[in-house]
């Protein structure tokens, strides 16, 4: 898919307002030409990261939609993009975004598509709302401290520390047991 799809004769999609938003639902999709910094999106992904929607169409820095992150999120991700763009591998990310219904979780994928010479060359990706969901799963405390340390060992992969990295790998798979035993009693 090539970014003239983005740019050529296309009318506008409808914009969304994020009460629309509800259960896993497409936030939206992009097309990242990372050789010239042009990341081309739809309406609805524009509107929630707070970028023009007829930018976003025309294409704009992938700084822009970075700037639309939770704050607490933003370096995370931004070090997370640079990891991949560097490695020339695919993305990955949760992160949340305050938009005017309030903080939402949002889960990120794009293939990178690599150069001849085999650098990342550009993304296509989907992002996708998560906030029910993992509210749901969220419900006990045992799956509220689970998450809480997968944070951190996802933080904690960034440094050289392995016995800090294993002793959080202990933690999880602890966490996981416990969790199991928590299915397990629940009625179906």
């Amino acid at each position: 898919m090539g970014s003239s799809a983005f740019r050529g004769g296309l009318s506008p999609l409808p914009l969304f307002t994020d009460d629309s938003l509800n259960d896993n639902a497409l936030v939206g999709m992009w097309y990242w030409d990372v050789l010239n910094d042009r990341l081309y999106a739809d309406a609805r992904m524009a509107t929630l990261f707070k970028v023009d929607p007829l930018e976003a169409m025309r294409g704009t820095r992938c700084d822009a939609y970075v700037d639309g992150i939770h704050p607490d999120d933003r370096e995370d991700v931004a070090r997370e993009i640079e990891r991949c763009v560097t490695a020339a591998i695919d993305f990955h990310c949760e992160y949340r975004i305050v938009a005017a219904a309030g903080e939402r979780l949002i889960s990120a994928f794009a293939r990178c598509h690599r150069t001849e010479k085999g650098s990342a060359g550009h993304y296509v990706g989907v992002a996708f709302d998560i906030t029910k969901q993992r509210s749901a799963e969220a419900t006990t405390p045992t799956s509220r401290v689970a998450d809480h340390v997968l944070q951190a060992y996802s933080i904690a992969r960034q440094i050289t520390d392995e016995e800090l990295k294993r002793k959080l790998k202990d933690v999880l798979m602890r966490l996981g047991m416990n969790l199991a035993a928590e299915v397990k009693e629940r009625p179906i």
